[in-house]
């Protein structure tokens, strides 16, 4: 039994869930078409496609690079972020600076010595004083 639509429903010939063509498509004949066209396009890119993005990416840069970035997925995204050591915002960062410049100051000229012999001394709460280890 056919359908017979009597007037279009908001500018389709057929109601909602109902189709025009109860058998559809033929099986496969889309992807015939499909299938022959990936087969040509890899015959042809076998042939010359390596020669033809050479001279596209050197006469063309922008059309190479808008077709290669076209072939990026939207889940690739590059984010550059700066961000201060330890995620410290520009106040803490401005502040840590002030506090190791004050720390910097108070040290006394004698204990003022390249890194790897200021780790002869120790300045802890378990020392009286900053001397080096004999």
């Amino acid at each position: 039994m056919a359908l017979e639509p009597t007037k279009h429903v908001n500018g389709r010939m057929w109601p909602p869930g109902v189709s025009g063509n109860p058998n559809g498509r033929p099986v496969g004949s889309r992807t015939v078409f499909s299938q022959s066209f990936l087969k040509d396009l890899a015959s042809v890119w076998a042939e010359c496609g390596r020669a033809a993005m050479e001279k596209t990416a050197i006469d063309q840069p922008g059309v190479f690079f808008a077709t290669r970035a076209r072939l990026i997925g939207p889940e690739v995204k590059l984010t550059i972020e700066q961000t201060l050591p330890g995620n410290l915002s520009m106040e803490d960062w401005r502040m840590m600076r002030e506090i190791v410049a004050a720390v910097r100051q108070a040290i006394p000229d004698g204990l003022r010595i390249s890194s790897p012999e200021r780790a002869e001394y120790c300045v802890c709460p378990t020392r009286k004083s900053a001397q080096p280890e004999q």
